[in-house]
C-alpha cells in the first residue's frame, strides 16, 4: 500500500467515532457517529414514480444488492421493482439504483409452498406470490417481507460480497427454496447457467448473461442452515443428478418440516470463479448468523452515514437528506474478490494487482457531484476508483464511458471519466502520475467515434454529420478543459493550449440572434427551424433534452458564457425566463425530461449546475429561491419522491450538497459554488481530528447575507482544500435580497 492510501486509510479507521477524535472546533452538533442516522434511512423513497430505485439489503459500495424483484412492467421496472406493484418473483442478489436501463437481477431465489410442478405460472415459466406494503420493511442493511400466501417471513441482509437470506416457514407443507438462473427481465438474458449439488448443505454455479453489459458471469456458492433434498429443471423438465447445465436452469430444494425453525441461506457472489464466491462467504460470513450480518451491515451505514450529524428539527428534511446519503454510497460497486482477483473488461481474470477494482460508473450522470461528494466523504477510496478506470485503460486503450460491470455500454456522450480522474490528480488523492492520466485522457479525446473526430476537424460537431452534435460539443469541451488543467498542471503547455482551444468551441454554438446553443452544419449554416422547446430523443442536436437546457451547460467557463449574452443583466432574464416560461413541449418528449420548473427539468441531469449560475449575477436570491424550490418540491420522503431516475446516486448528491450550502458547479478542481443551507447546523466528519461545522445564523429562513469560514469572509466559492482543512462555515441570514 502506498504512504498517501496507508495514510488516508488509516485516517479513516481512527475517525470512525468522532466522539474518539478531539477537535479545536466547537461546536453544539451532536458529534458525527453518535448519532442514530439509520433511522432517518428510507430505502422506499425512489422506488415509485421514475426514481428506479431498490428497497433491499445492500451495503456501502458493495457487490450484492439483494433485493425483492416485481414482474417488469417497463421502463419504471429497471431496478428490478416498482412500489406499484404487489406481485413478487421473487429476490435476486444484484440490482441496479436509479439507472434509465435495466440489467443484472441475478441469482433469483423464491420461498414457497406446495408443489412446483403443478404451481401456476406466467407466460415466462416464473411462480409468482402477491404481498402487501403492510408487510414491508426496509431499512438500511436489511430487508423484510411476510409472504401470507406461502406462510413465510423472509429476511435479507448482505456482506460486501454476500447475501444473506432467514427465512421463517410456520405451515404444514414442506418449506421449499427454487433458485432461478434462467430468471432475466429487462435488457438481461442467459447465455449460459450451471448447477452443482456440493453436498447436502451447499449449492454453487454460475450464471453467464448478456444485456446491456454484453459479458457478465457471475459464480455463485450457497450454504444452508439445513439440509435439502432437491429436484433439478431444464426450463419446465425435471432431471435427474447433482448437476446441470443449460441456458435455462432452476433448482428446488425441499428442507422438509422446519416449521418455525429460521432457515438461513448464505450466498456468495464472485465475477471469477466458484472457488472465489466460495472464498468470499467464508471471509465475510463464515459461521456469523443472521443477526450478526445484519449487525455490521447497519455499523457499516453507520459509519458511512455517521460522517455527517444534522441538528435541526425538521424530521422530514433529515429523511430526505440521509436518504440521499445512502442513494448516493451505493455506487461505484466493489467488483474485486476478498483476494483481489477481478473480471477485467477484457474478459479476462486478473490478479495481483494493488488496487480494489470499481465498477457501475455511471459517469454521464456522476461527473457532476457525486464524484466530487466522494472526495469529501471517502477520499481514501478515490484513488483506487481512479486505478479502476485507468485499468479499464490499460484492458480496452480507452477510458470508460458507462461502465457497468467490467462492459463497456457507450450508452451516453462524453468522456466524462476525464473529469472524474483530472479532479482527484488535482485535489492529491492518486498516486497515479500526472502523464498517465493525461495519456489515458487524450487517447478518449482523440477517438475517431462519436463525433469526437469531427470535433477536432471543425472545432464544433456538425449537425449533418452526427446526431446530438450540440451536447456533444459542449460536453466535449467540458471534458478539455479538465485536459487543458491537467497538462498546465504537469507542464505540458503545448497540449494545454491547445485543448483550451477545444475548451473554447461551445462559442461556436451560440446564436446571439435567439440566445441559444443551436445546431450548425459543416457548411456553418444554423439548423432551421428551430424551436428551443422541442425535443425527439437521442434524435436531434440534444442529449435527452432541448436548447433551453443544454445552452447553460459551460460549467468550466461561467464568466464567458455570461459575455455570450452581453452582459450579466441579459444572462440573468435567459435564467430567469428558463424558470418561468411554459413546460410545455413538443415532439417526442423522453420520460427522462421530468420534473419540470418552466423549461430546467431537475429530473435529468444537463441542468443540475444552473441555479447556482445566479452566484454570478446580480441577483443571488433569486438562485436561493430556485435551490430551495428544487429541494422542496422535486425530493419529497415518499416513495414517488424523486423528480426523475436517481442516476447511481447523481440526483442524491445534488440534494447533499444543495441542503450543505454549496455545490461543484465545475466539478473540476475543488471549487464550490455557494448556495444556501436546509439545516441550522452539519458536523461534518472530513478526516482524522478535523471537522467542518456547517451553520445557519440565526436560522435557515430568510436570504444568505454573508458567508464566512473560520471568520473570514467568501465570495462565491469556497474551496476543497478549506472544507477539508475543517472549521466552521457560518451563513449569516436575513431579509435583505443580494
Amino acid at each position: 500500500m502506498n504512504n498517501m492510501k496507508r495514510a488516508l486509510t488509516c485516517a479513516a479507521v481512527m475517525c470512525l467515532s468522532l466522539a474518539a477524535c478531539a477537535s479545536d472546533n466547537v461546536t453544539t452538533a451532536e458529534p458525527a457517529q453518535t448519532q442514530d442516522v439509520l433511522r432517518y434511512v428510507d430505502p422506499m423513497i425512489g422506488t415509485g414514480g421514475h426514481g428506479h430505485t431498490f428497497p433491499g439489503a445492500v451495503v456501502p459500495f458493495g457487490m450484492v444488492q439483494l433485493s425483492p424483484d416485481n414482474p417488469s412492467k417497463g421502463w419504471d421496472w429497471t431496478s428490478g421493482y416498482h412500489y406499484s406493484d404487489d406481485t413478487l418473483l421473487g429476490f435476486s442478489h444484484t440490482h441496479l439504483s436509479g439507472t434509465g436501463v435495466g440489467d443484472m437481477l441475478d441469482i433469483l431465489v423464491m420461498p414457497f409452498r406446495g408443489d412446483y410442478d403443478t404451481r401456476e405460472r406466467d407466460d415466462k415459466n416464473r411462480i409468482s406470490t402477491h404481498y402487501s406494503h403492510d408487510d414491508e420493511d426496509a431499512r438500511a442493511g436489511y430487508y423484510r417481507l411476510d409472504l401470507p400466501a406461502e406462510q413465510v417471513r423472509a429476511e435479507l441482509t448482505a456482506t460486501t460480497r454476500a447475501g444473506v437470506h432467514r427465512y421463517t416457514f410456520n405451515g404444514e407443507d414442506d418449506a421449499k427454496l427454487l433458485f432461478d438462473l434462467g430468471y432475466a427481465q429487462n435488457y438481461d438474458e442467459p447465455v449460459m447457467t450451471f448447477f452443482r449439488i456440493d453436498d447436502a448443505y451447499t449449492l454453487s454455479g454460475y450464471r453467464v448473461s448478456t444485456g446491456w453489459a454484453k459479458l457478465q458471469p457471475m459464480y455463485f456458492t450457497a450454504r444452508f442452515s439445513q439440509p435439502f433434498a432437491h429436484t433439478l429443471y431444464k426450463g419446465k423438465d425435471a432431471v435427474s443428478g447433482d448437476t446441470l447445465t443449460a441456458k435455462d436452469s432452476k433448482v428446488v430444494l425441499n428442507f422438509g418440516d422446519i416449521d418455525n425453525t429460521p432457515l438461513q441461506v448464505n450466498v456468495g457472489l464472485s465475477y471469477t470463479s466458484i472457488a472465489n464466491a466460495r472464498a468470499n462467504l467464508d471471509d465475510e460470513v463464515g459461521s456469523h448468523s443472521f443477526s450478526d450480518v445484519r449487525q455490521q451491515a447497519q455499523q457499516a451505514w453507520q459509519t458511512q452515514l455517521g460522517k455527517f450529524a444534522v441538528s435541526d428539527n425538521n424530521e422530514t428534511a433529515k429523511t430526505k437528506f440521509f436518504t440521499a446519503l445512502y442513494h448516493a454510497f451505493i455506487a461505484p460497486q466493489h467488483v474485486s474478490d476478498s483476494n483481489g482477483d477481478f473480471f477485467g473488461a477484457d474478459g479476462a481474470v486478473h490478479s495481483g494487482k494493488d488496487y480494489q477494482r470499481y465498477s457501475l460508473f455511471s459517469l454521464w450522470d456522476t461527473f457532476r457531484a457525486l464524484h466530487p461528494l466522494l472526495t469529501v466523504t471517502n477520499p481514501e477510496q478515490v484513488d483506487d476508483m481512479v486505478d479502476s478506470m485507468m485499468g479499464f485503460h490499460e484492458e480496452t486503450g480507452l477510458l470508460p464511458t458507462w461502465d457497468l460491470m467490467s462492459n463497456e455500454t457507450d450508452v451516453m456522450i462524453g468522456y466524462h471519466a476525464v473529469p472524474v480522474i483530472v479532479d482527484a490528480y488535482l485535489k492529491g488523492l492518486t498516486d497515479v502520475s500526472g502523464e498517465a492520466l493525461l495519456n489515458a485522457s487524450l487517447d478518449s479525446a482523440q477517438q475517431p467515434r462519436f463525433g469526437i473526430d469531427l470535433f477536432s476537424e471543425y472545432g464544433y460537431v456538425p449537425s449533418d454529420l452526427e446526431v446530438e452534435a450540440v451536447s456533444k460539443t459542449l460536453e466535449y469541451a467540458f471534458d478539455d478543459a479538465a485536459i487543458a488543467q491537467l497538462a498546465g498542471k504537469i507542464g505540458n503547455q503545448k497540449v494545454a493550449e491547445r485543448f483550451e482551444q477545444r475548451a473554447q468551441s461551445y462559442k461556436r454554438l451560440f446564436d446571439s440572434g435567439t440566445g441559444f446553443m443551436r445546431g450548425k452544419t459543416a457548411s456553418g449554416d444554423w439548423v432551421s427551424p428551430f424551436n428551443p422547446t422541442f425535443v425527439e430523443h437521442r434524435k436531434t442536436d440534444y442529449t435527452e433534452a432541448n436548447a433551453w437546457q443544454y445552452t447553460f451547460f459551460v460549467p468550466h467557463d461561467v464568466e464567458g458564457l455570461i459575455a455570450l449574452f452581453g452582459d450579466t443583466a441579459t444572462f440573468t432574464d435567459k435564467l430567469n425566463t428558463l424558470f418561468t416560461t411554459s413546460s410545455e413541449m413538443q415532439g417526442d418528449v423522453s420520460p427522462d425530461i421530468s420534473g419540470l420548473i418552466g423549461q430546467y427539468a431537475h429530473g435529468n441531469e444537463p441542468v443540475h449546475h444552473v441555479a447556482y449560475l445566479y452566484a454570478y449575477t446580480d441577483e443571488r436570491w433569486q438562485g436561493e429561491d430556485r435551490i430551495k424550490t428544487i429541494r422542496e418540491t422535486m425530493y419529497r420522503a415518499q416513495p414517488d419522491g424523486l423528480a426523475g431516475n436517481d442516476d447511481v446516486g447523481q440526483m442524491s448528491a445534488w440534494y447533499v450538497f444543495s441542503a450543505l450550502g454549496f455545490y461543484p458547479l465545475n466539478p473540476v478542481g475543488g471549487e464550490f459554488v455557494l448556495g444556501t443551507p436546509q439545516f441550522e447546523e452539519v458536523a461534518i466528519n472530513v478526516g482524522e481530528n478535523k471537522t467542518l461545522t456547517v451553520k445557519a445564523t440565526p436560522d435557515t429562513q430568510g436570504y444568505v447575507q454573508r458567508v464566512t469560514l473560520n471568520g473570514r469572509e467568501l465570495d462565491k466559492t469556497v474551496s476543497y482544500d478549506a472544507i477539508m482543512k475543517g472549521g466552521t462555515l457560518v451563513f449569516e441570514m436575513g431579509s435583505n435580497k443580494r
